[in-house]
């Protein structure tokens, strides 16, 4: 497909492209507001939201029930370099637009967010994102949307090193730091109908860096989606989607002479996956004279990882335990409750869970994959955030 090939090129160019292109943007759209300063009243074009949340996380690494019965039991002398398995973690964000019109009366607008997670016990889990974004409508419903975001290190676990155990042995030393930088390019396009019914097409293309001892899990990720929301009711809302996307990892590490992907004994994570959701809005009667709602959501993600290494294993050839013939089920579930408490302020009260199930296509590795992978996790918290417009 041509798509992705171009795509991936002009994200590799990117990043300083589309930050001259935002800086331009915003010197054509103050001569245009300059000019008509004197025909219109004055207007607010800036908007800036302050966000604090907290909520408290019962299972900050996906751990399995092996692992988090190993950590209550101080084994594995080495893997875990957490204090609790459960935390309290304290979320803030700020993001900043400019609104204007640059193509006749059509609105435009450019965005900046930054968000930090901070765990109160755990520190290695903290995290930061950063991302821009461009907006324009084309007539009054219809609008697309570009936009970059940036993770700079996002911690995962510690996982032993099978490189290392081959010089070194099982010994603590060779369980090292999984984490990653993730950078992400995307677009979507969207359009109402019928008054009520908007439907939006994204795409997005992510490249994922690993540290240097996970270097085969280096890659590159398409994500396709489509999704409608539309008003079934007065104060009710209905929104329906689905993505599919395709992950192509490295899969080798480099580290032996003549490697490459159809040749490595490192792992292969290479998948493929179909996603779907379905949320609803509910807005509520009016208490105090406060607006408030109630949202619920549900996703669900079928992961296949496409490495054939489990028919070579079958042949007596080494096999790549973690993913061969792995099939993944995702599950998670969101209800929310949502109040203004003022004009400008809202608090938002929220329970996540989150759920997966491994298995394999292959005997060989079934009930090894099911240990590793399978885990349970709530979270439950409240946010709230400022909205100021000048």
């Amino acid at each position: 497909m041509m798509l992705p090939v171009v795509l991936k090129y002009l994200c590799r160019m990117a990043k300083p492209g589309l930050i001259v292109f935002i800086a331009t943007l915003l010197i054509l759209s103050h001569s245009s507001v300059a000019q008509d300063k004197k025909k219109k009243k004055k207007e607010k074009h800036f908007e800036a939201n302050v966000g604090l949340g907290s909520f408290y996380d019962d299972n900050i690494l996906k751990y399995s029930d092996k692992y988090l019965e190993r950590f209550m039991n101080n084994e594995d002398q080495g893997r875990f370099h957490i204090k609790t398995y459960d935390d309290l973690i304290l979320n803030s964000s700020l993001s900043l637009s400019y609104g204007f019109t640059l193509f006749g009366k059509q609105k435009s607008k450019i965005s900046a967010n930054y968000s930090f997670s901070n765990y109160i016990v755990n520190d290695v889990k903290n995290w930061q994102s950063f991302s821009i974004g461009y907006q324009q409508f084309v007539y009054k419903k219809a609008s697309f949307r570009l936009s970059y975001s940036y993770i700079p290190d996002f911690y995962v676990r510690h996982f032993r090193d099978a490189d290392l155990v081959e010089f070194l042995g099982y010994v603590p030393e060779t369980f090292v730091p999984y984490s990653f930088s993730k950078d992400n390019y995307g677009i979507w396009i969207q359009n109402t109908f019928f008054k009520n019914a908007r439907v939006r097409l994204s795409l997005n293309y992510a490249l994922y860096f690993h540290n240097e001892h996970y270097a085969e899990y280096n890659c590159e990720n398409f994500t396709y989606g489509f999704s409608v929301l539309q008003k079934v009711y007065k104060k009710v809302s209905v929104e329906a989607g689905y993505e599919y996307s395709t992950s192509d990892a490295k899969g080798y590490d480099g580290y032996q002479p003549g490697e490459h992907k159809g040749f490595s004994d490192d792992a292969n994570a290479t998948y493929e996956e179909d996603a779907f959701a379905l949320s609803c809005t509910w807005q509520l009667p009016k208490v105090l004279k406060l607006n408030h709602e109630i949202d619920a959501g549900i996703g669900y993600e079928l992961r296949y990882y496409t490495t054939t290494d489990f028919i070579h294993a079958e042949e007596g050839l080494e096999m790549d335990e973690e993913h061969a013939g792995r099939v993944d089920n995702n599950l998670n579930l969101v209800l929310a409750y949502n109040v203004q408490l003022k004009k400008n302020l809202d608090l938002s009260l929220f329970y996540k869970y989150y759920w997966r199930d491994s298995r394999t296509t292959s005997e060989l590795n079934s009930e090894y994959v099911s240990e590793e992978k399978d885990y349970l996790q709530n979270q439950v918290g409240l946010k709230i955030s400022y909205t100021l417009k000048f």
